[in-house]
């Protein structure tokens, strides 16, 4: 793979497993991937969606047809499809009340907290559909103890679902692109 070659971006909220992200994370997301890219040196790196009109223009209205599929590759000289699914993304944690009689009091987390997240990348050969390259990246972002006296702490975690999904993305891109021999 070549700087140079086309790289198409399937969107984010096609795939099923994002949906527990909103649209404004999906659209950073997406956003972070082309920039990513970009600064890896990739000239021409587009989201599916900004190039419907393109598309539809090289008669390509279903990229699961192979024929369609491969004059992406012959009529706009796009090599390659990237796509993304989330797998596992969660916040584990405790809450318990500070007070169970008062629970305006607040809460606190009682056990340690642990932000994780697996996240697939794989690219595509638009030209036969064949996977070039193919990672699941998993992220783990823990809790930070703080003490609270008499020897005992407390896990606080500041991270977010989509945090975590960032870090993989980027993992994987860096990954994707020395594979590659970009």
């Amino acid at each position: 793979m070549g700087k140079s070659d086309g790289i198409l971006l399937m969107p984010l909220h096609w795939e099923p497993s994002f949906r527990k992200l909103s649209t404004a994370q999906l659209n950073d997301l997406e956003n972070r991937i082309l920039n990513t890219m970009r600064e890896e040196g990739f000239t021409n790196v587009e989201l599916y969606d900004r190039m419907d009109y393109e598309l539809l223009n090289a008669g390509i209205r279903d990229i699961n047809d192979p024929e369609q599929r491969a004059n992406i590759n012959l009529e706009l000289g796009i090599s390659y499809l990237l796509g993304l699914s989330l797998g596992e993304a969660e916040w584990t944690g405790d809450w318990n009340p500070i007070n169970s009689d008062e629970p305006e009091l607040g809460t606190y987390w009682e056990s340690d907290t642990r932000v994780s997240s697996m996240l697939r990348i794989a690219l595509f050969e638009t030209a036969t559909g064949e996977i070039v390259s193919d990672y699941a990246i998993e992220t783990t972002i823990d809790g930070l103890p703080i003490p609270i006296g008499d020897s005992e702490s407390i896990s606080l975690n500041f991270a977010s679902i989509v945090q975590a999904v960032r870090l993989s993305m980027k993992k994987g891109l860096r990954n994707l692109v020395k594979d590659c021999s970009c």
